[in-house]
């Protein structure tokens, strides 16, 4: 080592545990495989999607050589209506009864009502979609291939519509199905709920030829289309590693650090930034709500911060932009994260940036790539001996740090955003202000104005409004501070600060604008285009998921 070279820190890692990961191998954390019976349900969808393209465009080949159709269906039919007897009679009506209207409107709508109270919204925006779209699908592709119903034999059951594919037995294995993935725990209770449904669907399917209410490629093809549809649906919509059904509390930002998400960040980790992890915990959950932080403890004792993100919380800020934009206009108008890679190197810049800046912050390490494309961490120092702002003794020397690092932000031309106790620690040497997913660069006036009012709002929880403010214009004039509580409203300051300054016996927000010179209120609610827009296709969405969901009703009820 040179004699003016810097030793190196803990979390700067060591440069021959850096390794390029080869093209074609898997990553440290690969997407979950289609397995089990998953690939068969899914591969028969294909070959069933497959025959009924080729039937409906070489209707020839077909629909017109029923006597090949015959020689596959009618001798199933014929040995099956030998065996009738009373006993095997009542059981297929039973389990003719999961396709009744009640029956399915009970688990429907009890999975609704379960997937409400445990508030999981995509799970619950899945089931709805893949039941809906699956029983219109069936019910086009039925009048489309117009196959009529058995003839010639005695049928048990009313039946209406015509036959293939079976509207019934695609209403009864998609909800059943999406049930499972909905509300069953992954794992063995998972795998053995699903082979449960598996061995219900087919024994409703042969019920269903014994009765003689429909063929064996009818009841197979409607079936098969209803179990591969939701199978490929909830994996894609709702994969276990980032959507877990679970019961216990937990926020959805949070993932699980199950044993393969472990061994993929220690690998990762030690891999891409050269560090030997020793273990990795879950920390300050209670604080974040958009990502999944971690502390990882190193091999030689030092620890440095992780946090996840994933798929879920790109699509939480699409949505939050989206209602920011429509609710507050131009103020709010921001272009989302198109891909999680895209997040993860924001927030990373934004932090780089900072740092330079002379902000105190945690020193940034690096981005680890976890799953390409869906899953990425953000390492960081690890800040030893903090507290979060709320439960942190708060004097003046604390006030003059808060207040001495928003003016580098504003010098730098930089927002935080989201301002708030939780993303405020303070310790011997003042505060650190962390969680920069939000921030910004070159932001406007009002966003750096609003930065200063929270950062003192959530001060004024401690101290007395007049002390903060006295020792606020040691850094900024009493034009800016007043600007400041002019930007500031009620929906400008974050939740978890809001509640704090509820809990208060007065109102720190009116105070300070009593020690600001008068200003008058900036106003927010602008109208854009975007704004326009986006509000238009909101309505018409809402509008038109009601009339599809009142239009497939009826379809449906025409064709049962």
């Amino acid at each position: 080592m040179g004699a003016h070279q810097a030793p190196l820190k803990p979390w700067q890692g060591d440069p021959a545990q850096l390794r390029r990961r080869p093209s074609g191998e898997p990553a440290p954390l690969p997407k979950e495989p289609l397995a089990g019976l998953g690939w068969l349900w899914v591969g028969s969808l294909a070959v069933v999607l497959g025959i009924i393209a080729i039937s409906l465009t070489t209707s020839e080949l077909f629909l017109a050589r029923e006597s090949w159709w015959s020689g596959i269906n009618e001798p199933v039919t014929d040995w099956f209506v030998a065996q009738r007897n009373a006993a095997l009679t009542n059981v297929a009506l039973t389990l003719d009864a999961l396709s009744s209207d009640w029956f399915l409107a009970l688990l429907r709508w009890g999975t609704v009502a379960v997937l409400i109270l445990t508030a999981r919204w995509r799970h619950l925006y899945a089931f709805i979609v893949v039941v809906l779209g699956t029983e219109l699908l069936v019910g086009v592709l039925a009048q489309l291939l117009a196959r009529p119903r058995p003839t010639g034999i005695e049928v048990l059951v009313d039946t209406t519509g015509f036959a293939a594919p079976s509207l019934s037995g695609a209403a009864v294995a998609v909800s059943l199905v999406a049930m499972t993935y909905a509300l069953v725990v992954p794992g063995n209770w998972r795998k053995r709920a699903l082979y449960g449904v598996t061995v219900v669907i087919v024994m409703f399917g042969v019920a269903r030829i014994y009765l003689g209410a429909e063929y064996l490629t009818d009841i197979a093809s409607g079936e098969i289309i209803g179990v591969g549809i939701a199978v490929l649906a909830f994996r894609v919509i709702t994969p276990d590693a980032v959507f877990p059904v679970s019961y216990k509390k937990r926020k959805t930002a949070h993932l699980e650090l199950s044993p393969a998400r472990t061994a993929a960040i220690v690998a990762a980790v030690r891999d891409q930034l050269g560090l030997t992890v020793a273990s990795i915990e879950l920390f300050g959950l209670e604080g974040s709500g958009g990502s999944t932080p971690l502390r990882i403890r190193l091999e030689d004792g030092a620890g440095v911060f992780g946090k996840i993100y994933a798929k879920n919380h790109l699509r939480s800020d699409r949505w939050y932009k989206l209602g920011r934009s429509i609710l507050y206009g131009a103020l709010e108008d921001e272009a989302p994260f198109r891909t999680v890679r895209r997040l993860a190197q924001h927030e990373d810049h934004v932090m780089r940036l900072m740092h330079d800046a002379g902000v105190p912050i945690p020193e940034p390490v690096g981005i680890v790539e976890l799953t390409p494309g869906r899953e990425y961490m953000i390492v960081t120092s690890f800040l030893d001996g903090v507290s979060e702002l709320s439960a942190a003794r708060v004097d003046a020397s604390v006030v003059d740090s808060a207040m001495w690092s928003i003016s580098k932000m504003w010098d730098r031309g930089l927002a935080h955003r989201d301002i708030k106790p939780a993303n405020v620690l303070v310790g011997a040497g003042g505060v650190h202000i962390i969680d920069h997913a939000f921030g910004e660069i070159r932001p406007s006036p009002w966003r750096q104005a609003v930065d200063l009012a929270n950062m003192m709002l959530a001060l004024a929880v401690h101290l007395p409004t007049a002390t903060i403010y006295e020792i606020a214009r040691d850094h900024f004039t009493d034009d800016e501070l007043a600007e400041a509580f002019a930007a500031t409203g009620g929906v400008t300051i974050p939740g978890e600060l809001r509640n704090r300054l509820s809990e208060l016996e007065h109102d720190p927000l009116t105070e300070f604008r009593s020690l600001a010179p008068a200003r008058p209120r900036v106003r927010i609610q602008r109208w854009t285009r975007r704004r326009v827009l986006g509000l238009c296709i909101l309505l018409s969405t809402v509008a038109a998921a009601i009339w599809m969901a009142v239009a497939n009703q009826t379809v449906v009820t025409g064709l049962l």
